[in-house]
């Protein structure tokens, strides 16, 4: 008997053929004309920008000088030029020594949380070179030390020890610690009818406390707080200020340079030394 042969549908043909297609090409793999594709995890640091860090710059000045404006134009000029802060004192309170308001002014702008750094400087002091930036400072020197999160304080040294015309303080609440002791450590020697300066209770301090002392880092004192040829007390790089270098400090010029205003005839001499960079880039217009 002859089989009829059955009638199929075009469309069920067509799938048919479709599905056949299909499980061809996924027998077959993937294409080779397409590149391998990367699956290892992107780095953070592709993703993440570097965090700028916030600097803060204070000093304090209680009396007329001479040199007022250049001393004040320096750090004003090099704040705006970075996007720092300035911040100015120009009277204290408190019943210590008025050298001492240096730390409650740092107490205070560590309390607002505001900044990663607080760059303390001594009124006779000039930036000379407003090309530096002290965050480079910073990172390259606790890239010098086994664990840079722990230090808390940047310093230096002179030709006697501790020098804190010029320094930075971590703005965090730990950075207090070392703040409070030296204020601890004056109002005892008070007591005792002692006079003590700042910069004597803090080495008070981390000459006591160990720990304290594992939170400070000495930084060559050419980088932050050079002396000029007139004050030779120079740490042991033994380095004098030079043209281009950041910042020079005339400590104690009074006792080196003979004169009515010793501070003043030397601001006068270095003024014409600093690089100021272009003004027009960072005031408003």
């Amino acid at each position: 008997m002859l089989v009829r042969a059955l009638k199929i549908p075009p469309a069920f043909l067509f799938l048919l053929v479709f599905l056949a297609f299909f499980g061809w090409q996924l027998s077959q793999g993937p294409s080779h004309e397409e590149g391998p594709v990367n699956m290892s995890p992107v780095p953070a640091e592709s993703t993440v920008e570097k965090k700028t860090p916030r600097i803060a710059i204070m000093t304090f000045v209680t009396e007329e000088r001479s040199y007022h404006h250049l001393a004040l134009k320096s750090k004003d000029h090099y704040a705006r030029r970075h996007g720092y802060d300035f911040i100015v004192d120009y009277e204290y309170h408190t019943d210590r020594a008025v050298i001492f308001w240096k730390y409650n002014m740092a107490e205070r702008l560590i309390k607002t949380g505001k900044y990663d750094w607080i760059w303390w400087l001594d009124f006779d002091t000039l930036i000379t070179n407003t090309d530096i930036k002290v965050t480079d400072i910073i990172e390259e020197e606790l890239k010098n030390v086994t664990n840079p999160d722990a230090i808390d304080y940047l310093t230096t040294h002179d030709c006697n020890g501790l020098n804190s015309g010029s320094f930075l303080l971590r703005g965090h609440e730990m950075s207090l610690k070392l703040i409070h002791d030296s204020f601890a450590i004056h109002d005892e020697a008070k007591k005792k009818d002692k006079q003590m300066s700042e910069q004597d209770a803090t080495v008070q301090l981390l000459k006591d406390d160990k720990v304290m002392a594992a939170t400070v880092h000495q930084v060559p004192q050419w980088k932050l707080n050079a002396f000029p040829q007139e004050i030779a007390c120079f740490d042991d790089s033994n380095q004098v200020w030079e043209h281009g270098t950041f910042v020079i400090h005339f400590a104690g010029a009074w006792a080196h340079v003979k004169g009515d205003d010793p501070t003043g005839q030397l601001m006068k001499k270095y003024e014409h030394e600093i690089i100021w960079g272009d003004w027009k880039e960072f005031y408003d217009q």
